[in-house]
């Protein structure tokens, strides 16, 4: 058998993309519930911010090491793991007090965090080259998919019985899916080496010392901060200022995520179009401004469809971005460092994510900030974000 043959295109998207949205539900899931679990563990709501937080922690340590466990282990199994993982997470999560939500966050984000890498080496054996911005961005459609359920399942669930039983239901989902990936993981993971792990810094290593890549990281910092501090703040901030019941907020953070769904595709095709992923970035991001001050501007007594108009330009862009991104990192790696360079990468993007929530939720609950100001700074980081990619652009000529 060749170990390195290519794997069926339609089988593998369709396995690393349920594998992100149940990934992404297990992670999203507090966030969809928190104005109930938060009254319940008898804290702020904006507790969702360091949740997040850990949950990327979780996923910076595992990013780490990522590439490295692929290669030993083959990337379908990891993908399996991680599964369990997030099962495990959410179970721990829902014991009743505000450690165990913590140790249950770190435990579901080792799991979200192992899974870009093991879809990056699995696609990149599968993928086609002239579509691979689109392809990356139809995998990564599995976060606002993700978003989605969350927003549709989970409060109902909670409202009928508990938002424990809502990430029971997340839990079970994801071990049920690790289970149906047994006979792909038989056949696809044929490229196992028995290479030793190596040092888990040396996937920072390989993109620092590249230019594209380093900003490129760099650039994902300021994109991912912006884009959890939006979906995890949502649903409180359309409930604390705009006045909107919890069912109508997560109805509206399952539309904005249908809408970073529509532009993940969307800037895929636009990157494929162009033949750049960083041009694709860059409009990403001014546009994603536009969505951030409209977002700041919601007012109660808005109207709902005027609310769920301003999100989805926000969540379009805000959510639409990482396909791209991780494609060009697969453009800018060697196939043999593809897991790698996505996990170094990666480290950068959650390291985002985790100063990002938790800044938004320090800025409302301990120096007074609005939700409202809060989202409008989100504009300033995605300022930065642009200016980063732009010199990702330059380091390339």
């Amino acid at each position: 058998m060749n170990n390195n043959a290519a794997l069926p295109i339609g089988p593998v998207l369709a396995v690393t993309t349920a594998t992100q949205v149940l990934t992404t539900l297990g992670a999203l899931a507090l966030a969809a519930v928190a104005p109930k679990a938060a009254a319940e563990l008898g804290t702020s709501p904006a507790l969702i911010g360091y949740q997040v937080a850990i949950v990327y922690f979780g996923g910076l340590i595992a990013a780490l090491l990522g590439g490295g466990l692929v290669r030993r282990l083959g990337a379908t199994r990891i993908s399996q793991i991680g599964l369990w993982l997030v099962a495990a997470g959410c179970v721990v999560s829902t014991l009743g007090a505000l450690p165990a939500v913590a140790f249950g966050a770190w435990v579901i984000g080792l799991g979200y965090g192992v899974t870009n890498p093991a879809a990056s080496h699995l696609l990149t054996r599968a993928s086609i080259k002239r579509n691979m911005n689109l392809v990356f961005s139809l995998k990564q459609t599995g976060v606002p998919i993700g978003g989605v359920i969350s927003g549709v399942l989970l409060p109902p669930i909670t409202l009928a019985f508990g938002w424990h039983a809502a990430l029971w239901a997340c839990a079970g989902l994801a071990a049920l899916f690790s289970l149906m990936l047994v006979p792909a993981q038989r056949r696809w993971d044929t490229d196992r080496t028995r290479a030793p792990f190596g040092n888990p810094l040396t996937s920072i290593v390989l993109v620092w010392k590249r230019p594209v890549l380093r900003w490129i990281a760099i650039s994902s910092f300021a994109y991912s901060a912006v884009q959890l501090s939006f979906t995890g703040f949502l649903v409180t901030y359309l409930v604390a200022e705009a006045g909107l019941s919890l069912l109508a907020a997560g109805t509206i953070l399952s539309i904005t995520h249908a809408a970073g769904a529509v532009g993940r595709l969307a800037w895929g095709w636009i990157a494929d179009r162009l033949r750049s992923g960083s041009a694709a970035l860059i409009a990403n991001g001014v546009l994603a401004i536009v969505g951030s001050l409209a977002t700041a501007a919601i007012a109660f007594g808005w109207p709902v469809w005027a609310i769920a108009a301003v999100t989805v330009v926000f969540g379009f862009c805000a959510i639409g971005w990482n396909g791209v991104f991780i494609a060009v990192i697969a453009r800018q790696s060697a196939p043999h460092e593809v897991g790698m360079a996505t996990g170094g990468t990666l480290v950068f993007t959650y390291a985002g994510v985790m100063v990002g929530p938790s800044l938004f939720g320090a800025l409302h609950d301990h120096a007074g900030f609005s939700y409202s100001t809060s989202f409008a700074l989100l504009g300033l980081v995605t300022a930065i974000g642009v200016v980063c990619v732009y010199q990702a652009r330059r380091s390339l000529r």
